[in-house]
C-alpha cells in the first residue's frame, strides 16, 4: 500500500524522517555544539556525567534536557560511554525506552560497538560513543572525550575537506598532463611516448602536416603530410606539384615514403640509413598494361603490309612485354606474336604476324600466305583489304 508522509492529514512516520535526515547527513552522527552544552561528558571519581545538549544518531534526534549521571563501577575494565538506540524495544506515551546511556566494558581492550543498520531495517541496536576511559578501584582514568559534531560549520568543513582532497587529486592529474606523461592538452598538443591503443576506434579528422619547402630526404618523422601547388619541396618525384605523403619506419634506421599526386599516381621509395633509393611509380590498372588498336591496309596486288605505332604513355622498349596480337579480316581472327615468316608449321588460313619493339616505335607486320600441297605460296589480293589489329602490352617497371 502506498503511504504519504509529507501530505495533509497524513502522519509523517519517524522511520521516514530518520531516513531523510540520515541521507542528508550522509550517514554521519554527532552532537550539536551550538545547542546548550553540547552533551559534554565529564567524570568525578567513578561517576560519569553527561551535560545538556542534543545529538543525532543515524537520522534520529535525542536531547539531554538537563544532565544525567551514570555510575561506571570500580572493576578493572576498558569502558565506552555510549548512547544506545534499540528499536526492538517499545515506547509508551509516558516512557521513552528506545534510547539510553550505557557503559560498554571489556577486560582486555576497548570494546567494539554494536552498530546495525537501523535506518534500513527500522530495528536493531546502534551505539554512538560519547567518551572512553578505564576504571579501577581508584576510579576513572585515561578519560577521553569521543564526541563528533554535527552542525552546518562541521558539515561544510567536511565538504570543504573532501573538495580539497578531490582538488588536490585533480591538480596532480593536471601536473601529469602538463609534463606529457599521461595526456595531451587539447590547446597545446605535445608528444606521447610509447604505444597508444584505441580499442573503441578513433573519431574525428586526422589532420596531416603541411609541407612548404622541406627536403624529403630529411623527412623521417613518421606521419601524414601534404603540399599544395606552388610548393618548393625538394627531392620529390619529377613533375609533381600537389601531393600527399605517408612516412613510415621499416627498421631501426630505414624508412619508406609513399606519395600520391593530384592525378592519383602513386610513387614510393625506401631508405637505407641516410641513403634514399630512387622514386618508383607504382603500377595500377590504368598504367600497368595497354591495348593498342588500329587498322592496316593490304593494298590490291600486294602480299605484305607493315605499320608503325608510337608507344603508349609510360611505355618504352625497356619496360614493355608483348602479351598478344589479335588480327582480323574477312571474318577471321587469329592470335599471334613474334611469328617468323617460316610457314612450314602454319595451317591453311593462318596469317603470320610479327611485332618488333623498336627504340622509338612499334612495328607490326603481316604476310598473306596460303599452304597448297605443302607448298608455301605468297598470294596477292585482287582488292584492298582492311586488317584490324589489337596489340596488348604489359608494363614491367
Amino acid at each position: 500500500m502506498l503511504k504519504g508522509h509529507v501530505f495533509s492529514k497524513q502522519i509523517f512516520g519517524n522511520p521516514i524522517f530518520a531516513l531523510f535526515i540520515n541521507t542528508f547527513l550522509n550517514g554521519e552522527n554527532g552532537v550539536s555544539n551550538n545547542y546548550k552544552n553540547g552533551m559534554k561528558p565529564t567524570y568525578s571519581g567513578s561517576t560519569v556525567n553527561i551535560d545538556s545538549g542534543a545529538v543525532c544518531v543515524q537520522g534520529r534526534f535525542l536531547e539531554e534536557d538537563t544532565s544525567t549521571s551514570v555510575q561506571a563501577g570500580t572493576n578493572s575494565a576498558y569502558c565506552k560511554l555510549v548512547v544506545e538506540i534499540d528499536l526492538d524495544k517499545q515506547n509508551t506515551e509516558s516512557e521513552f525506552n528506545q534510547a539510553s546511556y550505557k557503559i560498554v566494558t571489556s577486560s582486555s581492550s576497548y570494546p567494539t560497538l554494536t552498530q546495525t543498520n537501523i535506518v534500513k531495517n527500522n530495528s536493531g541496536i546502534y551505539q554512538y560513543e560519547l567518551a572512553r576511559f578505564k576504571t579501577s578501584e581508584n576510579g576513572i582514568t585515561d578519560f577521553k572525550d569521543m564526541r563528533t559534531y554535527l552542525d552546518f560549520n562541521s558539515i561544510f568543513d567536511e565538504i570543504r575537506a573532501n573538495y580539497n582532497a578531490v582538488l588536490e587529486e585533480l591538480q596532480q592529474s593536471l601536473a601529469d598532463v602538463k609534463d606529457g606523461s599521461d595526456y595531451l592538452l587539447k590547446s597545446t598538443g605535445g608528444t606521447v611516448e610509447g604505444e597508444i591503443k584505441a580499442n573503441g576506434g578513433l573519431s574525428g579528422e586526422l589532420i596531416p602536416k603541411m609541407l612548404l619547402n622541406e627536403n624529403l630526404n630529411e623527412l623521417k618523422t613518421t606521419g601524414f603530410y601534404y603540399a599544395y601547388g606552388g610548393n618548393t619541396v625538394s627531392n620529390k618525384p619529377s613533375g609533381i606539384n600537389n601531393f600527399s605523403l605517408l612516412v613510415t619506419r621499416t627498421g631501426s634506421d630505414t624508412y619508406s615514403q609513399i606519395l600520391v599526386d593530384d592525378k592519383g599516381n602513386i610513387y614510393s621509395r625506401t631508405s637505407n640509413g641516410g641513403n634514399w633509393y630512387n622514386w618508383k611509380k607504382c603500377l595500377n590498372k590504368e598504367n600497368s598494361y595497354s591495348v593498342i588498336e588500329g587498322t592496316m591496309i593490304l593494298n590490291a596486288g600486294e602480299n605484305t603490309v607493315d605499320t608503325y605505332v608510337a608507344y603508349p604513355k609510360g611505355f618504352n622498349v625497356n619496360n614493355s612485354i608483348i602479351v598478344g596480337l589479335q588480327i582480323g579480316y574477312n571474318g577471321r581472327q587469329r592470335w599471334a606474336s613474334g611469328s617468323n615468316f617460316d610457314s612450314s608449321a602454319l595451317v591453311q588460313g593462318a596469317n603470320p604476324t610479327k611485332v618488333i619493339l623498336r627504340e622509338n616505335e612499334i612495328q607490326i607486320s603481316l604476310r598473306q600466305i596460303l599452304l597448297n600441297d605443302d607448298t608455301v605460296i605468297l598470294f596477292e589480293s585482287n582488292e584492298a583489304i582492311t586488317i584490324y589489329y589489337k596489340l596488348t602490352l604489359l608494363r614491367i617497371d
